[in-house]
């Protein structure tokens, strides 16, 4: 079905204009009124009529240029406008498979304050009373912020449909999160914008809003973060690209093998790796990795990543294998959409040799007229990566758009 075009009254198109002047201060800012004017087509008039409003609402100040930093030009110099980093703040809050963190942080991505507790519990309910706990905490603790909150984000390891808020497929211990209405729920608790999404696709939004210097001059790239599971969602003009119910850009479930149905998950994600050096541990075959971890059930990807340092070759196949296989499927991408850059990022990345060698594989096995077009970029992301990321996926929708 064709999806039908709609037109634009002044209240549209103003709306629309709000969020190019907002995407424009916040990627180039400090910027003058006449160079935003230039860069988006728009008149002067609107120009200053809009940067008014939003001095007027305490979001935006001007700056006067120093004129030392004008190489000397004579003249008049521009007043330029940006945003007061502390006018407008999000609360992130991150359900990950290990740990619960959030964070506030200000517009620009400095935090105000983090902090942590124990996983959520996999019964609906008993997780929305640890979340509002979360949420009653900061409303009464940073009152301050809260009475400038553009809203909250909620970054969780699923597929998610972010325009409604809900999750649509999750693991099996978290079933019952499954089709709830949570970003309406906590909307009409607290009466402030809730922002459901996943958790590595809320990552594309931490690097454009507060790291944009990783994907500078490039207008596709894919972010592939092999964790737990394994997903890596497209950006396209800094614009995610959603399938079918938002589950566009997962990785780890592409059957690797068609005999057995193995996908990549099973070769290259943490859980899977996990899985087969404790087995190895078990048989006897990994030494160097026993004598590091004596308890296979507590075993950690930092141990497994000395075990491979000291020289450990069963542990070495493991990893290696596993970063053979995500080169691979990085190589499928590479050969269908042919992306500028491809970021890669997880815990499963352990050293500079894994993000080569699955480079190599990628390089090796795509098809392209040119396989240097396509950059790979490391990033590293903190334990509160998943909360900030949240953050900004909000300020995202809330603030900027």
């Amino acid at each position: 079905m064709t999806e039908r075009q709609t037109g634009k009254n002044q209240v549209t198109a103003k709306q629309e204009n709000v969020s190019l002047i907002k995407s424009l201060i916040y990627s180039d800012g400090p910027i003058s009124r006449a160079e935003i004017a230039a860069k988006l087509g728009l008149t002067p008039a609107t120009i200053t009529n809009i940067i008014g409003e939003m001095i007027g609402q305490g979001m935006v100040e001007e700056i006067r240029q120093d004129a030392v930093k004008n190489s000397g030009k004579a003249g008049r110099h521009p007043i330029l406008v940006d945003f007061i980093a502390r006018s407008v703040y999000a609360l992130g809050i991150s359900l990950g498979r290990d740990r619960t963190h959030y964070c506030i942080t200000d517009l620009r991505g400095n935090p105000v304050m983090q902090g942590e507790m124990e996983v959520m519990p996999d019964e609906f309910d008993k997780m929305m009373d640890r979340l509002c706990g979360i949420i009653e905490s900061v409303r009464r603790n940073f009152p301050e912020c809260w009475d400038r909150l553009a809203g909250i984000g909620i970054a969780v390891p699923a597929i998610v449909d972010a325009h409604i808020g809900v999750i649509k497929q999750i693991d099996q211990e978290r079933i019952s999160w499954k089709d709830q209405p949570v970003a309406d729920l906590l909307q009409e608790k607290y009466g402030v914008p809730v922002r459901v999404e996943n958790n590595v696709r809320a990552r594309t939004y931490l690097i454009s809003l507060f790291r944009p210097e990783i994907t500078a001059g490039y207008n596709t790239y894919c972010l592939c973060y092999a964790s737990w599971g394994i997903a890596c969602p497209l950006i396209v003009k800094n614009k995610s690209i959603r399938g079918e119910g938002g589950a566009a850009g997962e990785l780890g479930h592409i059957v690797m093998d068609p005999e057995s149905g193995a996908t990549l998950e099973e070769y290259a994600s943490l859980k899977s790796v996990l899985q087969k050096c404790r087995k190895l541990m078990e048989e006897g075959k990994a030494p160097v990795l026993s004598s590091i971890c004596s308890d296979p059930a507590s075993l950690t990807i930092e141990q497994i990543g000395e075990a491979q340092k000291q020289g450990d070759s069963e542990v070495h196949r493991v990893m290696e294998t596993a970063m053979r296989y995500i080169g691979i499927s990085l190589s499928g991408i590479v050969s269908f959409i042919n992306p500028e850059l491809i970021i890669l990022s997880g815990p499963m990345f352990l050293t500079p040799e894994h993000v080569a060698y699955a480079e190599k594989i990628m390089r090796q096995y795509a098809y392209t007229a040119d396989i240097t077009h396509t950059a790979v970029k490391y990033a590293e992301f903190s334990d509160y990566g998943g909360a900030l990321a949240a953050a900004a996926a909000c300020l995202d929708k809330y603030f900027i758009r």
